[in-house]
């Protein structure tokens, strides 16, 4: 009995470790892409980028990186978030809103679940994403966007900080 309760209590130490021990941190690469409305004219598009993660907590800062060729070629925007773990630490999920870019725009995405024990770890997001200030484009933008990034390095990149409370 006392066998099976140290088990017990070694597979929660162990649980709770992994949830400690798994962080977004790194470097990601991916592509995402949007249904987008324009000036009242819909459209579709998908587009390559980068993104450097740091996580302190639960509390996450996102610096993305692409290049628009419509607007003013290299761009970023800015992000903070939350994430959670399950028990185990196998399971992680979480939201982030912008706080800056380039331009100014709202932003509110969804990171899906996603296995932390997937090597390289890989996440899944949902956005929505509005504004009516982008460079060369007149006209209210309001896009649905869906992301797919990969870490490519769990080195602790640097991140821009916010510019302005995260949506």
């Amino acid at each position: 009995m006392r066998r099976l309760a140290a088990l017990g209590l070694l597979v929660a130490l162990t649980s709770a470790a992994q949830a400690e021990d798994f962080s977004l941190t790194g470097t990601y690469e991916g592509l995402y892409a949007c249904d987008s409305t324009t000036a009242g004219v819909p459209s579709s598009w998908a587009r390559p980028m980068e993104a450097a993660i740091v996580q302190n907590g639960d509390k996450f800062n996102i610096d993305l990186r692409y290049v628009d060729k419509q607007e003013l070629g290299k761009e970023y925007s800015l992000y903070a978030g939350q994430l959670a773990l399950s028990p185990s630490g196998e399971i992680l999920s979480g939201y982030f809103g912008a706080c800056g870019g380039t331009f100014p725009s709202r932003e509110l995405a969804r990171i899906f679940p996603a296995a932390t024990t997937s090597n390289p770890f890989s996440m899944a997001i949902t956005s929505v994403w509005a504004s009516d200030t982008v460079p060369n484009i007149p006209g209210l933008i309001v896009q649905s966007c869906t992301w797919s990034l990969t870490r490519t390095s769990s080195d602790t990149p640097t991140v821009r900080p916010c510019e302005r409370a995260a949506d």
